[in-house]
């Protein structure tokens, strides 16, 4: 993921196509993040995950949201392993889109804090079909 993904790009970001060019993720990662997409839509109709107002706005409001972080990150920018801590996870944001997003980093590792069982239950859907527990270490 290149450094492109600031402050100032995201306020542009409407779909996955303009998040792909911001960010300058791989078909792959954008494969990976449409997914949690389609998964938050899914199962946001059972559980809570989201405002349901900010479903028809996932790429900016979720997405690129969540990505800036990365590109903001400045223990990319040294080797050796990583751990992301999101407490709270809710719905994975930002938790799960650090994931995918680093989840070619092998020295990566990304724990996603819940206390409640049904949104624990997402994040594993998330994880297991988006492929991204293969990749790297993700624990919830």
């Amino acid at each position: 993921m290149g450094r492109a993904g600031s402050v100032q790009a995201i306020a542009g970001i409407a779909d996955r196509a303009a998040f792909e060019a911001a960010f300058e993720v791989s078909r792959e990662t954008a494969d990976r993040l449409q997914i949690f997409a389609d998964l938050l839509g899914k199962w946001q109709k059972t559980i809570n995950l989201v405002a349901p107002s900010t479903l028809g706005d996932v790429w900016h409001r979720h997405m690129a949201d969540s990505a800036q972080l990365v590109a903001l990150a400045p223990s990319l920018l040294i080797s050796g392993p990583i751990t992301w801590v999101d407490i709270g996870s809710g719905a994975g944001f930002p938790g799960l889109v650090v994931a995918v997003l680093l989840a070619e980093r092998a020295d990566t590792r990304v724990a996603l804090v819940e206390t409640d069982v049904r949104k624990c239950a997402f994040l594993g859907e998330v994880v297991r079909k988006t492929g991204i527990s293969g990749a790297l270490a993700v624990e919830i």
